[in-house]
């Protein structure tokens, strides 16, 4: 129900700040707004508010505003509904409050507010988190390694040819690799550049080997200057949380990617050494368990990755702007892998897919949440922004064929485009909620 109500307040902020972008544009131009509606289906509540006028004689009285404020039944969604958007003319509303009417930069602001008030929001959200957390900034360094050719402290430069500026970018490219060996570059820390192959293995829930549970996961601390890997969520009788895995049969680790190594493959079982915090170690039989059902989290390479971190009030604003461009960055290339094929289309989320994360990072913190809520904004504003017939950017596209032209394009040629394209839209949605819901099961 918490999850519920967490997905209803994001989505609705995310909603409420584009639409009223379109809105408050389309009101300081003087268009009549039918309706400024959050949700989409049947209406739950509708009001109007007053608003005043002042005659001849300076007399004041508050009359009912044009303007339907509705909220509707599913929260996926929202509109603002203004004359002269249709192609019919509504005789009813005087020419000059009809949207055509307006010149040429009060509509393309009108269209395109939605857009710069998610990006605002985002931007203002990005610098709270900047300014009240420990930032990591851009770039990405080798923090642990299995490799010889990956030395701790290496620069990651490329994966595969493309270039490396931040997580985002990282994290993207290797899920675009998936299991596939590619090789990365680096500059080690003596400043030598060198390309090193990698190798991909899967992976399941909490880094443990694909299709294996062993009734325990595990974390890491640092103690006495050495990432020691302990016991975390035990479901087994002879461990505690807190353990430190010292060795698995016989042998001893140094960090966590090498544990990872160790245990892999295990799959009948293993001998672990733990040692507890009164320093009494024992050694505790492990038996894999095969887990049919178990999601597949991603791939696992033989090194894990850090980046600079900064406090105070430069560092918030750097990692703002970083974090910003970055994410742009980041769906601009989600968008071209989906189109040349490296990317399927049943990664992408729809309302269930959010509803989903919604719940995962409320688990994890305010800082998590706000995450989430800078990043839906981006990816709002970046997909109603694509010059795509049915969103924003598709409206904008035709001001600017006027504009080129010298006169508008035929209404109806234009609306039949739109209302072509968000079929589709509509379409493509279905399928997605659809592996969205797959997903859970």
């Amino acid at each position: 129900m918490l999850t519920l109500i967490y997905f209803v307040l994001i989505l609705g902020l995310v909603v409420f700040i584009h639409e009223f972008g379109h809105f408050i544009f389309a009101k300081k131009a003087g268009v009549y707004v039918y309706e400024f509606s959050l949700g989409m289906g049947p209406r739950l509540l509708k009001f109007n508010r007053k608003k005043k006028v002042k005659d001849k004689d300076g007399n004041i009285t508050y009359v009912p505003d044009e303007t339907d404020y509705c909220i509707r039944l599913f929260p996926i969604g929202g509109f603002v509904q203004m004359a002269g958007e249709e192609v019919e003319v509504d005789e009813n509303i005087p020419p000059e409050k009809r949207l055509q009417s307006k010149k040429w930069h009060q509509r393309f602001l009108v269209m395109v507010a939605g857009v710069m008030n998610n990006f605002i929001l985002a931007f203002i959200i990005l610098l709270i988190i900047g300014w009240t957390n420990t930032v990591s900034l851009n770039s990405v360094y080798i923090s642990e390694s299995l490799n010889k050719d990956l030395p701790s402290g290496s620069k990651i430069l490329e994966v595969a040819g493309h270039k490396i500026n931040n997580f985002d970018r990282l994290n993207l490219e290797l899920v675009v690799q998936g299991d596939k060996e590619f090789v990365m570059t680096i500059k080690d820390p003596d400043g030598k550049k060198k390309d090193v192959k990698i190798a991909s293995i899967a992976v399941g829930e909490d880094n443990m080997p694909l299709n294996y549970s062993y009734g325990f996961s595990v974390n890491t601390k640092v103690i006495d200057d050495k990432v020691e890997v302990i016991i975390d969520k035990a479901k087994l009788d002879d461990l505690q949380d807190g353990m430190i895995i010292k060795a698995i049969n016989g042998k001893t680790f140094d960090g966590y990617l090498e544990y990872i190594k160790m245990v892999n493959g295990e799959d009948e079982g293993f001998t672990m050494t733990v040692e507890d915090a009164s320093g009494n170690k024992k050694d505790v039989e492990v038996t894999s368990k095969k887990v049919e059902d178990e999601d597949l989290s991603g791939y696992y390479q033989d090194f894990s990755v850090s980046g600079t971190e900064e406090k105070g009030f430069l560092a918030g604003i750097k990692y703002a702007f970083g974090k910003f461009i970055s994410t742009i960055e980041q769906m601009f290339w989600t968008i071209w892998y989906l189109i040349t094929g490296k990317l399927s289309v049943s990664m992408l989320s729809g309302p269930v897919g959010i509803y989903d994360v919604v719940g995962k990072a409320s688990k994890l913190g305010f800082s998590t949440v706000l995450s989430l809520i800078a990043l839906l904004n981006i990816n709002v504003a970046f997909i109603n922004i694509l010059p795509l017939p049915a969103f924003d950017g598709g409206h904008a596209l035709f001001l600017i064929i006027e504009k080129i032209k010298g006169s508008p394009v035929n209404p109806k040629v234009e609306n039949t485009i739109h209302n072509i394209f968000f079929i589709l839209l509509m379409f493509l949605m279905v399928y997605i909620t659809y592996n969205d819901i797959l997903k859970l099961f």
